[in-house]
């Protein structure tokens, strides 16, 4: 496999994980993402509407995700580019949507797929924790998050679940790096749901009275 991928909700540990990846191989490479808006800017490229617009018509952009009131997308040149060079590239994606998106643009790529997951509560102290002045908006990233995957077919789309409330950064990049040597049996819906809580009873179904179990 030639590049990584990491699907979750809020404060799953993302960017956190990325950082352990990069600081115990130098093989992995952290994409940055382009980003048209407002807030933070680390980990990411700003650009105008005009610079967004080109990179389209140029046929640049290989996935763009609305959220948080800004727009964040994929340079195709920021996953082709490390892989020439020998190394892995890192990127991060938002909704199952997206990551098929991703997946069927860049079939010349061996993807690693992986989901971090944490319950809803954990979401909400760690948000909390980091000082976040948006943590309802986390919230109900989470919900969205935990209801795209209840929602969308999900079967054969993840190599490797990590819940980080179990494991913390350098034990989960080790096996994402273990992985992506000795690839994983791809999992099933009903191991994935599992594996995140994500049924009646489960540690990891903490979800809001909105969010359905249909």
């Amino acid at each position: 496999m030639s590049a990584v991928v990491l699907y979750g909700p809020p404060t799953a540990g993302k960017d956190t994980v990325t950082a352990a990846l990069c600081s115990a191989d130098s093989r992995f490479q952290s994409v940055t993402k382009l980003k048209h808006g407002t807030g933070r800017s680390a980990g990411y490229r700003f650009v105008t509407a005009e610079e967004l617009d080109d990179l389209r018509r140029r046929g640049r952009i290989v996935v763009e995700t609305p959220r948080y009131g800004n727009i964040y997308a994929v340079d195709h040149l920021s996953l082709t580019q490390p892989q020439e060079q020998g190394l892995v590239p890192v990127t991060h994606i938002g909704n199952v949507t997206d990551m098929r998106t991703l997946l069927d643009r860049t079939r010349a790529t061996s993807w690693l797929r992986v989901l971090l997951w944490v319950p809803r509560n954990v979401c909400q102290e760690r948000s909390v924790e980091r000082g976040d002045t948006d943590t309802p908006k986390r919230l109900a990233a989470w919900d969205e998050t935990a209801q795209d995957v209840l929602e969308s077919d999900v079967r054969d789309l993840f190599d490797l679940v990590v819940r980080t409330d179990r494991a913390d950064p350098a034990m989960t990049a080790k096996q994402i790096a273990y992985a992506l040597v000795e690839p994983p049996d791809v999992l099933s819906t009903e191991e994935l749901l599992t594996a995140l809580g994500l049924g009646p009873g489960g540690d990891g179904a903490h979800l809001s009275a909105s969010t359905r179990w249909d």
